[in-house]
């Protein structure tokens, strides 16, 4: 089938109609989510806390019907996730839109030149803010969380990526011009089913709301 030839699908919503290689129409994906964080907080040590929740990504319409040729702009419009750190309590992280939205691209091209069935390349500048409850400050990051994820369908369910090793300065919003509190060392991902399949809303929430009681 030529480019002219292809059109974009309707959006997946379950695993059966996930098509490989394929270029959806525009939608707002809500998925599972869980991360894999390392934080430093200053002073009082590093570790890597599991965090589980959901995200909702919304993607623009594709320049492309092509996989090959096309690219999508997304913005992360929710996430909450939560997570218990052996040395520091209680962590729910979210999207930190007053200071600056988080976005990205799906980009154009693939990760093997030349071959319709490549991955693709998605990354996300992430600005969220880390509620330690159990140590009373909340963190944010000035400078964007970069996340990468190699992608063969969209939305991207099952699969995962993160930031590699990285120095990001967390600085306390009480404080926002102070001197950093805390630095995130890594993130790594991984991408879940929608909720209304594998976990309801309510469920990805139960943590966090345990936590804030």
């Amino acid at each position: 089938m030529t480019t002219s030839e292809k059109t974009l699908v309707d959006s997946a919503k379950s695993l059966s109609d996930l098509r490989v290689f394929t270029m959806p129409k525009a939608g707002l994906d809500r998925l599972s989510f869980v991360t894999w964080d390392t934080i430093e907080v200053l002073g009082q040590g590093e570790d890597t806390i599991e965090f589980h929740g959901y995200y909702a990504i919304e993607r623009s319409t594709p320049t492309s019907a092509d996989w090959r040729e096309a690219s999508v702009d997304i913005a992360m419009r929710e996430l909450s996730v939560s997570g218990v750190s052996e040395k520091f309590g209680r962590i729910h992280v979210s999207t930190n839109d007053a200071f600056k939205p988080s976005g990205g691209q799906v980009k154009a091209g693939g990760a093997y030149e030349g071959r319709d069935d490549s991955p693709k390349l998605c990354v996300m500048e992430g600005h969220m803010q880390f509620e330690l409850l159990d140590v009373g400050i909340t963190a944010f990051n000035k400078e964007p969380i970069v996340l990468r994820h190699t992608i063969t369908h969209i939305p991207p369910v099952g699969q995962g990526g993160g930031t590699g090793p990285v120095a990001l300065n967390l600085y306390s919003t009480a404080d926002p011009d102070g001197e950093p509190i805390a630095v995130l060392r890594q993130v790594k991902t991984h991408i879940g089913a929608w909720l209304n399949e594998a976990a309801p809303q309510e469920a990805a929430e139960k943590a966090y709301t345990t936590a804030s009681a």
